[in-house]
């Protein structure tokens, strides 16, 4: 397909700074919500995302937001315009969370308004935050094992909350009456509305500098610019069809190891990815909706390209996405697509590198965490008598290692691309009634190669006020984080809970739900990222201090990487044992993709003794 040329008649100076001129814009927007939100899953974790469209819903400019939500936030966007057809004035601002109406999980609240300049609608500025709770049957706004939307909590089609500049009352008043933690929801809801009108502001301004018509010529611009970059990016990539399958754990009740599966047809600068063969939806909270499952369909291919190229519409529009109702990536009515971001977009992401290794092997990574260790505790505060609740991202994994590129630790998922943070510890135990016991790396839990995984991390929870509950969800136990090209794979980690003075331990899964009593801690190890590469060909210097920091074992040092140490805490590297143990190791041939079946982690069966207990997502 033939691109249109550069057009001759825009100053390329003028070009480079509306592109940064927008993208400021958007950093404002997204410094205002973390700055005013009231949670800390938005003022500190960072689980949002703003962005600027054009009047049609083209994307201009993201910044420092969620791949999962800004890849696919101008469909709902989309359905909003056309609820409102008509009827979209200045001083308006919408609401929605419905994933039925192409947002991505009842989770993700979005805020749009319509921004005017003299009467003209020219764009749109848009924000998604992950509330705290959405009022489901459990605290909790991610929720596996809700068995269809009316369990997920409050469901917000296109919904008018401001119109004309005047607020409805009536709507708020009913949004907050559903949903548990009233006013830190509220105030959560006025960031996201402060950071839509500093958006307002802001390109108001850019329009009354250089003219309406100047800048809305320069929009397209960018989004063409973006558009050739792109196709020239895509053209280098061989054409073919490559396929893929990874597996999700549980279906959210008692299904294990549902197929994801993905055929993927690359020509000229058009990818076309196919999950149509995917297994069957879930009764459970783990299905995609259609947001998620085109978002994690395009995500991998804007990270193959080169990051300087806009990740505008230009981009986005790449990439057509196959999906066949009633598969757990597209779910039909009225079933639950409560964890959708991160299952099983996660597994999507993955299923997809596994196919483009045959393909792009230089470009793609390894398996990643997949938010198997991230839970909400909540309760009362004894001393407050308040209620209490957080979701608590401390725990999380590491991300696939790629071509000389070492994994990251505490990458939380595969479809926020490390785009959350954690809480602090000493702000974790001012503001909520647990104590961090332990937070640490996992020696071992991450893919060995010649780039590691990111590591995983074991933490310690002791909550200090009293029976707390605590709402789990994720993926990638059972089913770990890939190995490529001899890369070998992530450990898979586990959960659970101990009782400190029996002893005696609650295994819980990726997903469910678990009272705490008073004299539990709450265990976590999560998975590291898997490894890229031979381990063979990892420098045998970065292998000594991958064993001095305590990220690799002596042991897997010799046995996997073929590197002999000396004793100490600072070991040396024995030169002459170390060539011949890598003679060994490389004269072994090693697969592509490691495992290459369904339920390979062994992490829990190696970890459980007499008298524990294993709870598959446990009510």
């Amino acid at each position: 397909m033939l691109r249109d040329p550069p057009r001759t008649d825009l100053d390329p100076i003028t070009l480079s700074v509306m592109l940064g001129r927008f993208d400021a814009i958007v950093r404002e927007m997204t410094r205002t919500l973390e700055q005013t939100a009231w949670t800390s899953i938005l003022a500190v974790c960072h689980d949002f995302s703003c962005a600027l469209y054009d009047a049609d819903a083209r994307q201009i400019s993201m910044h420092d937001a969620l791949p999962i939500h800004t890849t696919s936030l101008h469909l709902v966007l989309q359905e909003i315009a056309e609820a409102f057809e008509g009827r979209v004035d200045d001083g308006d601002v919408f609401l929605c969370n419905d994933p039925y109406r192409k947002n991505t999980h009842v989770g993700d609240l979005v805020t749009a308004c319509p921004v005017f300049h003299a009467g003209r609608h020219l764009f749109w500025a848009v924000t998604k935050g992950h509330q705290l709770d959405t009022g489901a049957f459990v605290a909790s706004s991610v929720t596996a094992s809700a068995q269809n939307v009316w369990q997920e909590g409050i469901q917000i089609p296109p919904l008018k909350l401001t119109d004309r500049g005047e607020l409805r009352a009536d709507v708020l008043d009913l949004y907050l009456a559903n949903v548990r933690y009233r006013d830190l929801l509220h105030g959560d809801l006025l960031a996201q509305l402060a950071s839509i009108e500093k958006c307002r502001q802001r390109t108001i301004e850019l329009c009354d500098e250089y003219g309406p018509d100047e800048v809305m010529r320069y929009v397209d611009e960018v989004i063409a610019y973006a558009d050739r970059r792109m196709a020239a990016e895509l053209r280098a990539m061989p054409d073919g069809e490559y396929r893929g399958e990874h597996w999700i754990d549980s279906d959210g009740v008692d299904g294990l190891d549902i197929p994801i599966r993905v055929t993927v047809r690359k020509r000229d600068d058009r990818v076309v990815v196919d999950f149509s063969d995917s297994g069957p939806q879930a009764p459970g909270g783990v299905n995609g909706s259609l947001a998620t499952s085109r978002a994690a369909a395009a995500i991998p291919f804007l990270y193959y390209v080169d990051p300087d190229i806009p990740h505008n519409q230009g981009c986005i529009d790449h990439i057509d996405v196959v999906l066949r109702e009633g598969t757990i990536c597209l779910a039909t009515y009225p079933a639950s697509t409560s964890c959708a971001t991160a299952i099983p977009s996660d597994c999507m992401h993955d299923a997809i590198n596994k196919a483009m290794a045959g393909g792009v092997p230089d470009l793609v990574s390894a398996g990643g965490t997949k938010q198997s260790n991230l839970p909400q505790f909540s309760g009362v505060d004894p001393g407050t008598g308040e209620e209490w609740a957080v979701m608590l991202f401390n725990g999380t994994g590491g991300s696939g290692a790629a071509k000389d590129c070492d994994g990251w630790p505490l990458f939380e998922s595969i479809a926020s691309q490390g785009a959350i943070k954690i809480q602090p510890i000493e702000q974790v135990e001012l503001l909520f009634p647990l104590r961090i016991e332990q937070m640490e790396i996992e020696t071992d839990s991450m893919g060995h190669g010649a780039s590691i995984g990111g590591a995983g991390t074991r933490l310690v929870v002791r909550p200090l006020g009293g029976e707390t509950e605590c709402v789990t969800f994720g993926d990638g136990v059972a089913n770990p984080p890939h190995g490529v090209l001899g890369g070998t794979p992530g450990h898979g980690g586990g959960t659970f809970a101990e009782d400190r003075i029996s002893g005696t331990r609650r295994f819980v899964s990726s997903a469910g739900r678990i009272l705490l009593s008073k004299d539990e801690i709450w265990v976590s190890v999560s998975t590291g990222g898997g490894g890229y590469g031979l381990p063979a060909d990892r420098p045998a210097e970065r292998v000594r201090r991958d064993v001095r920091d305590g990220i690799v074992s002596v042991e897997a040092a010799r046995d996997v990487y073929g590197v002999v140490l000396g004793a100490g805490p600072d070991p040396a590297v024995d030169e002459a044992a170390t060539a011949r143990r890598r003679d060994e190791l490389r004269a072994r041939p090693r697969p592509l993709i490691d495992p290459d079946v369904a339920r390979a982690s062994r992490w829990l069966e190696r970890r459980m003794r007499e008298g524990d207990v294993y709870l598959l997502n446990p009510l």
